[in-house]
């Protein structure tokens, strides 16, 4: 009797952890969980508003946290990270793919930077779903569409530095925090699906080093990614 052949889309489903915004709960998760809850509370330093297709920058010292909030859920957070004392440093996802293993952030694993230099700890996450393989949209990619003077992340990276007047060493590839666009067959394709936040959902990253840290919200105004319309965000720091 011949056996039935599984799709590789099937078994990749079958195989992974994680696919989209599917998640397996471990016991390792419920410990942090627990440790999180028994955590002595922090004190809020800062608090700065996102307004949708913008971006904001902020001075975190070491072993500061960082707090990001979609505010009304189902958008994307293009998070920067640069060394405050050499800004050639900064956050690199592919660093961060290579060196953890995964194509995706996991709590308990650092963020790297293109010196593979941990720069801050993933302790918190409500969504669970994010990005480490696409770069910022910028202008040149709405040109590319036909689209012209399109606000970006890329523009709105540089434009939050000069307004605390931090002059970047290079231009870093962001993490992309609650974008949900997962590789969904053993060929590699990739797929843009709806950002999974709900309303209040968060990540909380511990800082390693005296950073700069930019927060854009996603430009993106068509299709799925952000839920159909782009919105603000809110980043916090405690300490």
């Amino acid at each position: 009797m011949k056996k039935a052949r599984v799709s590789r889309r099937k078994f990749l489903e079958a195989s992974m952890v994680v696919m989209g915004s599917t998640r397996l709960v471990t016991a390792q998760e419920e410990q942090r969980a627990g440790a999180a809850e028994a955590a002595p509370a922090l004190r809020l330093v800062s608090q700065v508003p996102i307004p949708k297709q913008s971006g904001r920058a902020v001075f975190v010292s070491r072993d500061q946290r960082v707090k990001v909030i979609t505010p009304r859920g189902k958008q994307v957070g293009d998070f920067f990270a640069l060394n405050r004392a050499d800004p050639n440093e900064y956050t690199s996802p592919a660093n961060t793919r290579g060196r953890n293993r995964r194509i995706y952030p996991e709590v308990g694993k650092p963020f790297l930077s293109n010196r593979f230099n941990p720069l801050l700890m993933l302790e918190e996450d409500t969504v669970g779903v994010h990005d480490l393989l696409y770069a910022a949209c910028d202008d040149w990619m709405y040109r590319s569409r036909g689209e012209e003077n399109h606000p970006n992340c890329r523009d709105n990276f540089n434009a939050a530095l000069r307004e605390i007047g931090f002059q970047p060493g290079g231009q870093p590839d962001p993490h992309n925090l609650f974008q949900n666009s997962p590789v969904i067959d053993l060929e590699g394709h990739l797929e843009i699906r709806e950002s999974p936040a709900k309303p209040g959902d968060y990540v909380v990253l511990r800082a390693l080093e005296d950073l700069v840290v930019v927060v854009t919200a996603c430009s993106v105004d068509r299709g799925v990614l952000n839920g159909g319309e782009p919105k603000e965000l809110l980043l916090e720091v405690y300490e």
